[in-house]
């Protein structure tokens, strides 16, 4: 019978077309032989679908052959952002990703502004538990290689004091310094700034910050200034990535935005889920998504008692704080 194994090969009708399968599921299924190999018996299409489907695919390759230039082009001028929310919950918060990111297209600064011959600085050593985390994006083909900050030069921020609470100064300190201190990355202050968030916020503003990329913005804001913090939403994380002449990506700004009203002292007084909420933010900026392991900080749902970067936070940071640095960006 056409399409029996024997051996480990296939016995072979001589001619392309659809043949009994008696291995489907139900034994009434088809194989279809091109002459060559068999292809799929799960749920064949009929021959007109499938001679269809083929010669659209062709077509729209031919189609598109001669803009690939224009494509690589495009590509290398776009910033890609993703945003991390926390919802507060029973505990800090229940924390969800909104997809897909938003694309931007955008002139680039000059090359190589603040980059230095190696790696500032070095994670601190790991805890000995294990734990999970999850990397928002990764390089093109490779699925273990994430994408981060390049690690040569400073992350550079500014904050917005607008909305913020007595201690929001502090709260950031404390927790740019324990990302600091987690990834190895450098953070540098560059003060206060007027500037408000945005969710179409350019990985490059020339008018407001020349010769550069935008500094990383941490500013307060509210549901009615910012609509995606309405509801019981508390923060906003944000990274911008922009391609190298290696075709691989790198993070070069960002936002972080905190609700004014839902972390105030008044609502809540526990300031280490206020710090939490912020180190939740600040893992999405350098490019921690959302991890299963209810233990981590990260986790997608917030429990009660985690109020700082657990094991595998901490894996996760040190992965993306020792990527590859990025001269040409």
């Amino acid at each position: 019978m056409p399409g029996r194994k024997q051996d480990d090969h296939e016995i072979h009708p001589g001619k392309p077309g659809w043949y009994p399968d008696p291995w489907s599921a139900d034994g009434k299924g088809e194989r279809y032989f091109d002459g060559k190999k068999w292809g799929t018996s799960e749920r064949p299409l009929p021959r007109e679908a499938t001679v269809t489907q083929l010669r659209s695919r062709n077509t729209a390759r031919k189609r598109l052959r001669p803009y690939v230039p224009v494509l690589i082009f495009v590509a290398l001028v776009v910033a890609v952002w993703g945003i991390g929310r926390l919802r507060q919950g029973g505990g800090h918060g229940e924390t969800i990703v909104t997809t897909p990111p938003t694309v931007h297209l955008s002139p680039r600064p000059p090359a190589g502004i603040g980059e230095a011959a190696a790696p500032l600085g070095r994670p601190a050593q790991l805890p000995v538990a294990s734990g999970g985390y999850s990397v928002m994006r990764y390089q093109p083909g490779e699925p273990t290689v994430p994408v981060a900050f390049d690690p040569c030069r400073p992350i550079h921020y500014v904050v917005n004091p607008a909305g913020a609470p007595p201690d929001g100064p502090a709260l950031i300190r404390a927790a740019i310094a324990r990302v600091q201190t987690a990834t190895g990355l450098r953070f540098v202050s560059d003060g206060t700034t007027t500037e408000v968030p945005r969710t179409d916020r350019a990985a490059y503003e020339p008018t407001r910050y020349p010769g550069r990329w935008a500094p990383v913005l941490i500013a307060w804001s509210d549901g009615r200034a910012l609509p995606q913090l309405d509801g019981s939403v508390d923060g906003l994380g944000q990274a911008a990535a922009a391609e190298s002449d290696q075709n691989t990506w790198a993070y070069v700004s960002g936002q972080v935005v905190l609700d004014q009203h839902k972390l105030a002292l008044a609502q809540l007084r526990d300031r280490a889920v206020a710090r939490a909420v912020l180190l939740h933010e600040l893992g999405h900026l350098v490019g921690l998504n959302h991890t299963a392991d209810s233990r981590q900080l990260m986790h997608s749902e917030s429990q009660i008692g985690v109020t700082d970067y657990a094991a595998g936070d901490l894996r996760g940071l040190a992965l993306l704080g020792t990527q590859p640095c990025f001269p040409s960006l």
